[in-house]
């Protein structure tokens, strides 16, 4: 999987390149609050900086985890990682 932080907009976009010459989206996620003002802890995060893939093996809940810091709102954000089919 890829995990590609959106800077200016926000969040992150999954692919699957298990086979690199056909990557295939798999989910975009963002939990930005377009409403609230950027500088607000309403919007919630803002600019993805770094991404971290944190496995199963190394997770304290067992299931992979990506870990993003958002360098604008200085926020860090744990999503869980369930790999679809």
């Amino acid at each position: 999987y890829a995990f590609i932080g959106l800077e200016r907009i926000g969040g992150i976009l999954v692919y699957d390149v298990t086979d690199p010459y056909e990557p295939r989206f798999v989910q975009y996620v963002n939990n930005r609050d377009f409403t609230a003002p950027t500088n607000s802890a309403a919007a919630k995060d803002l600019g993805p900086e770094g991404i971290h893939f944190i496995s199963e093996d190394e997770s304290p809940t067992g299931v992979p985890l990506i870990a993003v810091a958002n360098e604008i709102s200085g926020t860090t954000s744990i999503y869980e990682f369930v790999p679809v089919d």
